[in-house]
């Protein structure tokens, strides 16, 4: 039996593991290359408060005091109010007057003046410790429909310590008409220009804004001129499911997509007839 001289096997795995590369040997060795993270090393607070940490609480938002001192933001919330500190809230300063309307005036309606979201307001209220007596709904005496339509509804909800929308609810209810010494009736030579042209210019023409001019159209069914859109004719409806889509689409030389929604609205109106009727 002979056997091999170790140098010479040295030397043979030498050539060897020249003709490989370096992932190939690391796979033949189980050698797996750990990618290096960058991971960046987060501060840790200790469990008592320290000095420096308080000094922070109540002068940043607690999500900047959380990140400056390694804690959670629940934890600083906690720590600030077990303190008794407010947060401030830089930014916008409240009047007198507005203050005043906490608790008199309803949060939406507060929110709608001032121009900031019902959140906000609801916050505001709760932070200042005032209940919410105005969000509960009340009952209209006789002397307060009495006043319906004898001013405009701005005047009048102010009067009533009402919302906006609480009186022109009521008194559309009541088939008041509103008592708006701007308002027009329209006549027929007005409703003639609707449809001939533009809302902007028919706006112009008739010194109305744009929005009365859309609204009147509207009412009496009449079409914008050189709209891309195109009312449906029975002819057309009746053709509604009696082929595909995209063939009726071409057909008819409309989109697919408002065919598609044409078709939707006739199914479901079918459904709802028999409902409507019973």
């Amino acid at each position: 039996m002979t056997t091999d001289n170790p140098q010479s096997l040295a030397d043979a795995a030498q050539i060897y593991a020249a003709e490989k590369s370096e992932q190939e040997l690391n796979r033949m060795l189980g050698i797996r290359k750990s990618r290096k993270r960058n991971r960046r090393r987060k501060l840790r607070a200790r469990n008592g408060w320290q000095e420096w940490e308080l000094a922070l609480v109540g002068k940043l938002d607690d999500k900047e005091v959380a990140r400056r001192t390694g804690r959670s933001p629940c934890a600083v919330m906690k720590q600030r109010l077990k303190l008794g500190i407010k947060l401030p809230h830089p930014g916008r300063v409240w009047t007198e007057e507005e203050l005043s309307w906490f608790g008199k005036i309803p949060d939406k309606e507060i929110a709608r003046r001032v121009g900031l979201t019902y959140k906000a307001i609801h916050a505001r209220r709760v932070a200042m410790g005032v209940t919410n007596s105005a969000g509960f709904i009340k009952d209209w005496s006789v002397e307060e429909e009495k006043l319906l339509g004898t001013m405009p509804d701005r005047e009048l909800a102010k009067l009533l310590n009402r919302s906006v929308d609480s009186v022109t609810i009521r008194r559309t209810r009541a088939g008041i008409k509103s008592n708006n010494p701007n308002y027009r009736n329209w006549t027929k030579e007005e409703d003639a220009l609707l449809g001939r042209f533009r809302d902007e210019e028919v706006a112009k023409r008739l010194h109305r804004t744009e929005m009365s001019v859309h609204h009147r159209r509207v009412k009496l069914g009449i079409p914008m001129p050189d709209s891309p859109c195109r009312p449906w004719t029975k002819d057309e409806e009746a053709l509604l499911g009696t082929m595909p889509d995209a063939e009726l689409a071409a057909k008819l030389g409309r989109p697919l997509h408002g065919h598609s929604i044409a078709s939707s609205t006739a199914k479901y109106s079918s459904l709802w007839q028999p409902l409507l009727d019973g």
